[in-house]
């Protein structure tokens, strides 16, 4: 009898060491034999006619990313394990879908309509866990006396050990993983004596993380939201109108909830969850905390149309990934109103133009004028000055990015120069106020020369704002006569009053 296209043995293969290994293999060529980190002749030399298609090891863990993506409607606190695994800590999740099981049930039963072969096990840990889904698939530990009862009857490799401590415990004669669960620790380090100690070491670690509640730390794909809401929907929704109602109806429950806890989000995600198994994301950002749903969902509206439904959308989740404390504020003034409104106008232009577009001014903590100021994204953090402080003396209304040169053609030791020129202009000075002596930072140690800056009006009514860089240097009465009587310093304009 032939054997059906659909049973015959499928091995994925790679090269290592110009070898071409297993990689992967199909449940009909593991039950004749075959198995991952074979060489290609030996598994040609059972099967001579298999199936070998090359592996492509980017694409899977692609592939496992997007399905542990996917994965977050279960649970916001997802994390890759190996790569061939997931991890979800569903601590707080399972009542949300009718308890444990019917959480568990629900996972396998979308992967297997997807077409995906899976293995699931909840436990209280993760090293319990992960032997419970690779040696006894679809099993639920729910109290430590039950995760030991669950563990104990499996092969010592279910806690997770290389090939050569379950060799060397095999050897040994303990080759379950109860049988080392009562055997007092340091009996069990002096039968490894000989061994490295890194491997005691690391069976002791397994031990404690399957039944002493001993936790590694998860890395989760994206960082925890503080708040987060969520939709289910009994059947796919295409229409964009549709997912505008909900997003509509999710952000008064969300800012309901930053409400009573005085916060505001300064960064909020739509996670739209597919019936095909994809997840299409959007994210919005606003320059200064809030909880205003109705300026919030004029932010998500300029991008809901970007998602595409295809076969529909199961699952919204909204999710508030930066907030800051909001305390309640009552508009009294004019003034607060136009500060909000142009707050407004300046989200709505980011959403709609892209991060990074629109700029603003931000006021840094230096003495140099032109560095007082810089462009920076709106939304971005804005930590050195909220605004100019109230003491600052008066400044020019225009001030150049950089000091332009000036010639001096009448200049005054102790004073603004009589006469100059700038462009090939020459201007006479009619009035003069200052100086008003500028020094740079110490510690940014760039600069060590003063600036005076003095205040002019000419005689064409023009008024400058010029300083002088250095000062007039005159040497002492023991000074070589080969010496220069001074040091003329440089001249610079760097603005202009009304």
């Amino acid at each position: 009898m032939t054997e059906s296209p659909a049973e015959s043995p499928l091995v994925l293969t790679e090269t290592e060491n110009q070898t071409q290994k297993l990689y992967a293999v199909c449940p009909a060529a593991a039950s004749i034999g075959l198995a991952p980190g074979m060489t290609l002749a030996e598994a040609r030399a059972i099967k001579p006619d298999i199936e070998v298609r090359q592996a492509n090891r980017e694409s899977d863990a692609e592939s496992l990313e997007s399905l542990a993506r996917w994965l977050v409607r279960y649970s916001p606190l997802v994390a890759l394990d190996g790569p061939d695994g997931i991890l979800l800590d569903v601590t707080g999740c399972p009542h949300l879908f009718g308890g444990e099981r019917a959480m568990m049930d629900d996972i396998q039963r979308r992967l297997e309509s997807a077409g995906m072969c899976a293995r699931l096990a909840m436990a209280e840990n993760q090293a319990a866990a992960w032997a419970l889904a690779h040696f006894r698939p679809g099993t639920i530990s729910r109290d430590a006396a039950d995760t030991r009862a669950q563990l104990a009857p499996l092969p010592a490799a279910a806690l997770r050990l290389d090939s050569a401590s379950v060799q060397t415990l095999a050897r040994l004669g303990l080759k379950t993983a109860g049988s080392l669960f009562d055997l007092p620790r340091p009996a069990l380090a002096r039968r490894f004596r000989g061994k490295p100690s890194k491997m005691v070491a690391d069976l002791l670690t397994r031990l404690d993380m399957a039944i002493a509640g001993r936790e590694a730390p998860i890395s989760p794909l994206e960082a925890l939201p503080s708040w987060q809401v969520r939709q289910a929907f009994a059947e796919p929704v295409l229409h964009t109108e549709t997912v505008e109602i909900a997003c509509r109806q999710l952000l008064e429950e969300l800012t309901g909830a930053l409400a009573r806890a005085e916060h505001g989000l300064s960064r909020l995600g739509l996670h739209a969850f597919r019936v095909d198994g994809s997840v299409q994301q959007i994210t919005i950002g606003t320059n200064r905390p809030s909880r205003d749903a109705g300026h919030l969902m004029r932010l998500l509206a300029e991008k809901i149309p970007l998602l595409e439904a295809d076969f529909g959308f199961d699952l919204l989740i909204l999710k508030a990934y930066e907030t800051e404390r909001l305390a309640p504020a009552q508009l009294t003034s004019s003034r607060d109103r136009e500060d909000q409104t142009a707050s407004e106008v300046l989200d709505r232009l980011s959403t709609r133009l892209g991060p990074g577009t629109v700029r603003r001014l931000k006021h840094r903590r230096s003495h140099l004028p032109e560095r007082m100021q810089s462009f920076m994204p709106v939304g971005a953090d804005a930590s050195d000055w909220e605004s100019l402080p109230d003491d600052l003396p008066d400044r020019p209304l225009r001030l150049l990015c950089r000091p332009e040169a000036i010639d001096v053609l009448a200049e005054v030791p102790e004073g603004a120069p009589k006469r100059f020129r700038w462009r090939r202009m020459e201007h006479r000075v009619v009035r003069a106020a200052g100086p008003e002596r500028i020094a740079p930072e110490w510690w940014l140690c760039e600069e060590d020369r003063t600036r005076d800056y003095y205040k002019v009006e000419v005689s064409s009514g023009a008024r400058f704002w010029l300083f002088r860089y250095g000062l007039y240097l005159v040497p002492g009465p023991g000074a070589h006569q080969a010496e220069p009587a001074r040091e003329v310093p440089d001249w610079y304009l760097h603005g202009f009053f009304p």
